[in-house]
């Protein structure tokens, strides 16, 4: 595993030589070196291009994707109808989401705007792949942007948050804590660990479980699904994944009592049972939907779905160690490096985070506004997380090399959950391989 990462990491060092390369050549060779279409920019100089090319995840219901593909023509249309200039939008599957923009990116195909998580940003910022956009917000934007300051990175503003929100949180089923005689929720681990404890797993009795009492995801095969299984945690103990100057920090007393904690649930107290080691994200869903779990920390846009089911449910934001703290998404607008015109393209940005092309996004994905004018559209009941509880809402930090540091961190804390690793060796394990990453 370690030599295939460095690998990867080596991979990465040959592609940013090769995009910078590219960069060189100014004229896009899909649109042949020639244009036929001069507009002017928001300045007024002219500018000749054809199209900007968009590329923005699936958030529609429909798999192919052709809700979000209406959506964002929708959001666009100002822009087009100004400028006269073609939206070219293609919706990126997730699986391999990262993977397919360091493929096309690579290759000279990227997109002109991209849609990135944090995570991501730091190596395409390393390998010269995105452009800053400093100089194009106005003081206007910086003082109704929300959230604009987790786009600064090395000082420039590469990035523009979209999408805040998705918060993962501690559900209960309060018919099953009613049955157990539990009438008050804890708050505190120790309060969460003797809550546990009296919930009756087995209630026929015929030797097998019927009620989980908690549950996890310890076989999801995405990185993402340490946001519920293990940073909550980390960021209750104090601790942190990286410190400002980049350096993995989770092997860390803080770190510790987060990784032990999980480990003595299910080894200790045995609260967490041993399917959990075989179950993914969609595993925990489906049996919070079938009304036999009490406590999950999920994601806030699957309420709906369980109010559907009519499931009985209400939710903490998180619990709390020295502190609380659950993840938040924060995902990005990015301007390439590649873009004919800069100027232009992030005019195009600026019109997709307008509170009026917002509203449109949020009637088909509900999140809370990026801006201070927008209008909150997402369910009612979290709206409390943003203006009570936004100082326990962690993102993860755009550090150079992070995506294949939290694999490493994923499959060694599935092996301890398995009983293979202690934490301690689970978390050493890792800090050594970061500093082979941070080498490369």
């Amino acid at each position: 595993m370690l030599r295939k990462m460095v690998c990867m990491m080596l991979f990465l060092v040959l592609v940013a030589s090769a995009v910078g390369c590219q960069q060189k050549d100014s004229t896009s060779e899909k649109d042949g070196g020639s244009n036929d279409k001069t507009v002017a920019n928001q300045d007024g100089n002219q500018s000749k291009v054809k199209s900007i090319k968009v590329w923005m995840p699936p958030f529609g219901s429909d798999s192919e994707g052709a809700m979000d593909l209406e959506v964002w023509q929708q959001m666009t249309k100002p822009f087009v109808e100004e400028t006269g200039v073609k939206v070219e939008i293609e919706i990126i599957p997730w699986s391999g989401y990262a993977e397919k923009y360091l493929t096309a990116i690579t290759a000279g195909n990227g997109p002109d705007v991209g849609y990135m998580y944090l995570e991501m940003i730091a190596d395409f910022i390393e390998m010269g792949a995105l452009a800053p956009m400093t100089e194009y917000v106005t003081q206007e934007q910086k003082d109704n942007f929300l959230y604009d300051e987790k786009g600064i990175m090395k000082g420039e503003q590469y990035a523009l948050p979209i999408v805040v929100g998705n918060a993962r949180i501690m559900y209960y089923n309060k018919d099953i804590l009613e049955a157990n005689g539990i009438t008050e929720i804890p708050t505190t681990w120790d309060a969460f660990v003797e809550t546990c404890k009296q919930i009756e797993s087995d209630v026929d009795g015929d030797g097998t479980i019927d009620i989980y009492p908690f549950i996890q995801q310890w076989n999801e095969p995405q990185i993402g699904g340490l946001n519920e299984i293990f940073y909550p945690y980390l960021w209750q103990s104090g601790g942190q994944i990286f410190d400002e100057n980049g350096n993995f920090t989770v092997n860390s007393p803080e770190g510790l009592e987060a990784a032990q904690f999980l480990y003595d649930l299910r080894f200790k107290h045995e609260i967490l049972d041993e399917s959990v080691t075989s179950l993914s994200e969609s595993d925990v869903i489906d049996k919070f939907l079938s009304g036999k779990v009490a406590f999950a920390v999920i994601s806030t846009n699957k309420a709906q779905k369980f109010a559907d089911a009519g499931i009985n449910f209400d939710y903490i934001t998180s619990l709390t160690n020295k502190q609380r703290g659950t993840f938040t998404a924060v995902d990005s607008l990015v301007m390439l490096e590649s873009a004919e015109d800069k100027e232009l393209t992030y005019q195009l940005i600026s019109t997709v985070l307008k509170p009026e092309a917002m509203e449109v996004f949020h009637n088909m994905s509900p999140f809370a506004p990026i801006t201070k004018d927008g209008v909150y559209m997402d369910d009612e009941r979290f709206k409390r997380l943003y203006d009570d509880d936004s100082d326990a809402l962690f993102s993860l930090p755009p550090v150079k090399g992070s995506v294949q540091i939290y694999e490493y961190l994923q499959k060694n804390l599935q092996l301890m959950m398995l009983g293979e690793m202690t934490p301690e060796r689970a978390l050493q394990g890792v800090e050594e391989y970061s500093k082979v990453v941070s080498e490369q």
